[in-house]
C-alpha cells in the first residue's frame, strides 16, 4: 500500500527537531550551521550573489543528494528547502507556497495513492519537475499525462542539469506571476472605470480616486490634488508662450490624514519631496520607489491631477496599467469639472439655480410616488446691496461664499442647497414636514449667529437672514388615487409659496415665516 496524503492536517508549526521535515537553505549569513539537532537551520553563504527572492522545494529520500544540490541551488541566490519523503514536503507546503518543486520519481511510484496530485493541489501555481537516475520511462509519461509536469531531469547529467531546470522553472514561474498579476491588476483597473465616471462632484472624485490609487499601490498615508485651473482647451494668447506646469498650480482634494490639510498647495506640504513631485508633473512620469509614490493623473498633454502615496506598499507596479488608471481618473476629473461648471454656482459653490429647480422636480415626482412630504426654504442676506455699496463686491461675495459653506454643513447630504439669485438661497429638504423644516431654519439661524463672528471681521455690519418656508405634504390620502399630477405647477407653486413667506417675514419684522401646506388635490384636478 501506498502513503495517502490526503486529507493532511495543516501543522502551524513545524519542530525543526523532528523528522519527517522540510529544512532550509538559503543565503542569508545570519543563519550558519551549529549542530545536529537544529539541522533545518543549515545556511550555506555565499556573499557575491545576492537573494533573488525566489524558493525552491526539492524532495528526494537521498540526504547526500539534498543536502549537495540545495547548497548548490542556494549558491545560486535562490532560497532552498529540503524534504526527504512526500510528508515532510505536504507538511512544508500546509503554510509556504515555493515558486518551483523538483519531486524525486521513486517517491511518486506508490499504488493506491496519487501524491502528485495532493502536491499539486497545495501548490497550484508552481512548476514541477520530477528528478530520477535514468531517461524517464513509463511512470513520468505517466504522470506527465495526468498532471501539469513541467520537465523531467535525469540525476545522470550532474549539477549543470539540475541548474539548467531549476532556472527553467523559476523564469516560467516569474512569467506566469506576472501575468495573474497584470489580470488582476487589469481587472481591479477595469472594476475601477465605473466609480470613477458617475455623475458626482470634484470633492467626491478625489475621494474616489483617493481610495482606488491606495488600494493599487497601498501605502501608509496619501492624497490626491488637483488644479486649480483647468487647462484643457485653452490656446496661448498671442504674443505669449505657456510655461512648462508647475506643481503651484495644485492643491490637496482628498487626505487620507491630517497631515495633507485640504486646500494645501505642494511646497507647503513639508513631509512631500517637492523635487519629486515636480518631476513627475513636469516630465508626466510615474516616480515609484519604497518611500514615495506620485503618479500624475494626466489628459493628453495636461496633468489635470496627481496622486501621492508615502511608503507604497507591494501593490500594482505594472506601467501600462497604471497609466490606463490614471488617464481614465484624469478624464473623470475633466468631466467633474465640466459638471461642476454646468451646475456649481462659482462664487457660493452652491448649486445653481436651473440645476437646483430640476433636483426639486425630481424629488417631488418621487415624493408623490413614495408620498412622504417636501419642504422648501427660502433665505437671503437682509441689507445686503447696502453691504456691496458700502464695502465692495469682493466682501459681498465673501459673505456669500460662507453663507453657502454654512447651509451646506448644516443640511443632510440628501438636501439640496442652491443659489437662486443675487443673495437669495433654495433649500429642498427631502422627508421633511412642516415641523422638520422649521427645526432646520432654527438651527441654520443659530448656526449663522454663532460662527459668523469667527470669521468676519468685527468692523464689519453684523450679518442676518430672513427665511420663509413651504411644504408639500401628501396627506392621508394616497397620491396614486387622486391621479397623475402636474408636476411643473407643484415646483412653481411651492417655490413661490415659500418666497412669498420670506418676504411676508421681513414685513412682519421676524427671521423665520413658516408658509402654506400644499396638498396633492390642488394638481390633479381633485
Amino acid at each position: 500500500m501506498g502513503i495517502q496524503l490526503r486529507p493532511l492536517p495543516p501543522p502551524k508549526q513545524l519542530p525543526c527537531g523532528n523528522p519527517p521535515l522540510a529544512s532550509p537553505y538559503s543565503t542569508n549569513p545570519a543563519r550558519r550551521p551549529h549542530d545536529e539537532a537544529n539541522d533545518c537551520q543549515m545556511t550555506f553563504l555565499r556573499r557575491d550573489r545576492p537573494t533573488q527572492g525566489l524558493s525552491v522545494l526539492l524532495v528526494d529520500s537521498d540526504p547526500d543528494f539534498l543536502k549537495r544540490n540545495c547548497k548548490l541551488v542556494a549558491e545560486e541566490g535562490h532560497s532552498v528547502w529540503g524534504a526527504e519523503d512526500l510528508l515532510a514536503a505536504a507538511n512544508f507546503l500546509a503554510d509556504n507556497l515555493p515558486d518551483v518543486l523538483l519531486v524525486e520519481l521513486d517517491l511518486l511510484e506508490m499504488d493506491g495513492a496519487d501524491p502528485l496530485a495532493d502536491l499539486r493541489q497545495r501548490a497550484p501555481a508552481a512548476p514541477i519537475v520530477i528528478m530520477g537516475a535514468g531517461a524517464p520511462g513509463v511512470p513520468f509519461r505517466k504522470l506527465n499525462r495526468a498532471h501539469d509536469v513541467f520537465g523531467y531531469h535525469d540525476k545522470r547529467h550532474g549539477e549543470d542539469g539540475l541548474l539548467l531546470w531549476v532556472n527553467a522553472a523559476l523564469a516560467s514561474a516569474q512569467q506566469l506571476d506576472t501575468i495573474r498579476r497584470t489580470r488582476h491588476g487589469l481587472r481591479r483597473v477595469l472594476e475601477s472605470v465605473p466609480q470613477l465616471h458617475e455623475i458626482q462632484s470634484l470633492d467626491e472624485l478625489t475621494e474616489t480616486i483617493l481610495t482606488l490609487v491606495s488600494g493599487l499601490l497601498g501605502g501608509q498615508s496619501a492624497f490626491v490634488a488637483t488644479r486649480a485651473t483647468d487647462p484643457v482647451g485653452k490656446r496661448p494668447i498671442e504674443g505669449f508662450i505657456y510655461s512648462p506646469q508647475s506643481i503651484d498650480d495644485f492643491v490637496v482634494s482628498a487626505a487620507s490624514t491630517d497631515t495633507y490639510p485640504r486646500g494645501s498647495t505642494i511646497e507647503k506640504l513639508r513631509s512631500v519631496p517637492e523635487h519629486l513631485v515636480r518631476r513627475a508633473v513636469e516630465e508626466h512620469s510615474n516616480i515609484i520607489d519604497d518611500n514615495h509614490g506620485v503618479l500624475p493623473l494626466s489628459l493628453a498633454e495636461h496633468v489635470l491631477g496627481l496622486a501621492y502615496l508615502e511608503r507604497p506598499g507591494h501593490g500594482e507596479r505594472d506601467v501600462d496599467l497604471l497609466q490606463l488608471f490614471a488617464s481614465q481618473a484624469a478624464a473623470a476629473i475633466r468631466n467633474a469639472g465640466l459638471y461642476e461648471l454646468a451646475t456649481v454656482d462659482t462664487t457660493t459653490r452652491v448649486f445653481r439655480k436651473a440645476f437646483t429647480l430640476d433636483r426639486l422636480r425630481e424629488t417631488i415626482k418621487l415624493a408623490w410616488r413614495k408620498a412622504f412630504p417636501v419642504t422648501v426654504l427660502m433665505l437671503d442676506i437682509d441689507d445686503f446691496k447696502n453691504l456691496n455699496e458700502k464695502h465692495g463686491h469682493v466682501v459681498g461675495d465673501r459673505a456669500l461664499r460662507h453663507l453657502g459653506n454654512l447651509l451646506k454643513m448644516n443640511v443632510r447630504d440628501s438636501d439640496v442647497v442652491g443659489r437662486f439669485g443675487g443673495d437669495e438661497f433654495l433649500l429642498v429638504l427631502i422627508d421633511a414636514n412642516q415641523v422638520g423644516g422649521a427645526i432646520v431654519a432654527e438651527r441654520l439661524q443659530s448656526a449663522l449667529t454663532s460662527e459668523w463672528e469667527s470669521w468676519w471681521p468685527p468692523e464689519m455690519p453684523v450679518l442676518t437672514t430672513t427665511m420663509g418656508l413651504a411644504t408639500l405634504d401628501p396627506g392621508d390620502v394616497a397620491p396614486f388615487d387622486l391621479g397623475f399630477p402636474d408636476f411643473p405647477r407643484a415646483v412653481e407653486d411651492l417655490v413661490m409659496e415659500a418666497d412669498t413667506a420670506m418676504y411676508r417675514a421681513r414685513n412682519d419684522g421676524v427671521k423665520v415665516l413658516t408658509g402654506r401646506t400644499l396638498r396633492w388635490p390642488e394638481f390633479t384636478g381633485h
